[in-house]
């Protein structure tokens, strides 16, 4: 699932929440590392920004073993490990504040695992390079990708809708 995705999903279903960005920053939090490692490669001068535009999924992620640091940080991002740690962390009163934000970190963590084939994450790093693979993927043809693609985008479409009705009509009933 794209960055944006998880946020979006993430946003639907704890809106009413008064942590809801919280939630909506962790679950984004494994993929902030692909930000920074763009605007290295941009930087660097491997990659332009029309080739950006362009670029899928499988050729971003082919540029990731150049970088060893980013290799690592996305590792430790999408590992159950050390997302583990920092929940039982979190239910220290002193950190608790900071549950929301791991909560979300861990609902990236499940919907990665439900929609990664074959570049599936490394979960129980470093204990283990073992790899969960789904059956379908959010980018992979061999693994349903245009079907994922398509059912996806038409619920967050509705949910899309939604929100905007509800926005709508909130907003008429205030005047």
């Amino acid at each position: 699932m794209f960055t944006l995705h998880h946020g979006f999903w993430l946003y639907f279903l704890s809106r009413r929440h008064p942590f809801v960005w919280y939630f909506v920053l962790g679950s984004m939090l494994p993929d902030y590392i692909y930000l920074v490692l763009i605007v290295v490669m941009l930087y660097d001068g491997n990659i332009s920004i029309p080739e950006l535009i362009t670029m899928s999924p499988k050729v971003m992620m082919s540029y990731l073993p150049i970088y060893s640091w980013a290799v690592m940080i996305d590792l430790i991002g999408h590992s159950v490990v050390f997302w583990g740690a920092f929940f039982a962390l979190s239910m220290f009163k002193r950190l608790s504040k900071t549950r929301a934000v791991v909560v979300g970190w861990g609902t990236h963590l499940l919907l990665d695992e439900l929609t990664h084939g074959a570049h599936a994450n490394f979960y129980l790093y470093p204990l283990s390079m073992s790899a969960v693979h789904s059956p379908v993927s959010y980018w992979e043809p061999a693994y349903f990708a245009a079907e994922f693609k398509a059912v996806n985008g038409a619920i967050m479409t509705a949910m899309a809708v939604y929100l905007i009705y509800n926005w709508w009509n909130h907003r008429k009933n205030n005047k």
